[in-house]
């Protein structure tokens, strides 16, 4: 619940406590040190703290189609909806495939009773988008999120279906989520295996979220984000220069937009 059902007063947003629970923050604690230890005999320990620290600094972006971003930073009245949302004002239709079918149940067994309020990005160090997700990016401003995101492991589906093979109810196993504040325990718990004495910054980036091989093999760390987003808060939006006339025209409009409302943008 979003509110004491007794007083109504606000007790925090669920998925941030549900990641903050004691048994959470300790099970995550094993694997960052079973990380350290690992990257310890392979004498690239610095390279994992040195990781660690880079991801402190990473953003959550949302990637979509250009149209929609238009659309969201068209108006202060515009906001940008989940799967849920959309379905049930019937601005959207659910399409015919495995990760459509999968939604409810996972997302009912990750977020009890508020899967219809949670929005899902990915943890990233650039600007690059999953091209099954849409080529532009909405770079998030980290003031406008942090008090009510989370991160997860990997896709939610992958995790629950392939991964862990979890059955609809029964509870997620703990250590594989975590508060916005503390991502980098995850990152580094989840990607020391990577990282070697000849990693790099410059190879960070591609770590985090590495570049898609197929629709079912897009690897990222998960953003869940408790409630819409309005354009206020979309720092950045980056994607490639559009190639049809149709959408030349949207990015035309859409740059002054952004403009108008002092978000930067990154079209290459």
């Amino acid at each position: 619940m979003r509110n004491c059902p007794f007083c109504q007063g606000d007790v925090g947003f669920p998925n941030v406590r549900a990641a903050n629970t004691p048994e959470e923050r300790a099970a995550l604690g094993e694997r960052l040190k079973a990380a350290r230890v690992s990257t310890s005999a392979r004498s690239c320990e610095p390279v994992l703290v040195e990781f660690g620290n880079a991801v402190k600094d990473s953003r959550a972006i949302v990637c979509t189609s250009i149209s929609v971003i238009q659309r969201v930073m068209s108006s202060e009245n515009q906001l940008y909806t989940n799967f849920y949302q959309q379905i049930g004002s019937e601005s959207r239709l659910p399409e015919n495939n495995i990760w459509d079918r999968a939604r409810s149940p996972v997302d009912a067994t990750l977020f009890p009773y508020y899967f219809p309020h949670i929005v899902f990005g990915e943890l990233s160090l650039g600007n690059k988008c999953l091209s099954k997700y849409g080529a532009y990016a909405m770079i998030l401003r980290e003031e406008m999120i942090q008090q009510r995101a989370t991160v997860f492991e990997e896709n939610s589906i992958f995790f629950c279906q392939t991964k862990h093979k979890i059955v609809v109810g029964n509870p997620v196993p703990p250590g594989f989520r975590a508060i916005w504040q503390e991502r980098d325990q995850l990152a580094m718990a989840k990607l020391h295996s990577r990282l070697d004495k000849t990693t790099t910054k410059k190879d960070f980036p591609g770590i985090l979220l590495p570049p898609a091989k197929g629709d079912s093999d897009q690897d990222f760390v998960e953003v869940h984000i408790y409630g819409p987003i309005h354009g206020a808060a979309v720092e950045t939006v980056a994607g490639p220069e559009p190639k049809s006339k149709a959408d030349k025209a949207i990015l035309r409009s859409l740059k002054k937009k952004l403009k108008d409302a002092g978000t930067n943008w990154d079209i290459s």
